[in-house]
């Protein structure tokens, strides 16, 4: 695979993870869960992709 599908995978399961804490955590609140979980979404995929840059294939 490469590092694009790594990293897009990656972040994919962290902001769902990171979905399901904030909308317990809100009472519900959707709207704020997405935002949050979108952010740290693109957070994430932007470090997994940068550190897999540095392995060598």
């Amino acid at each position: 695979m490469t590092n694009g599908v790594i990293a897009f995978l990656a972040a994919i399961g962290v902001a769902t993870w990171v979905y399901t804490k904030f909308n317990r955590s809100t009472g519900g609140n959707a709207q704020s869960a997405i935002v949050g979980s979108g952010v740290v979404g693109v957070i994430v995929f932007i470090l997994v992709f940068t550190l897999l840059r540095f392995i060598p294939e």
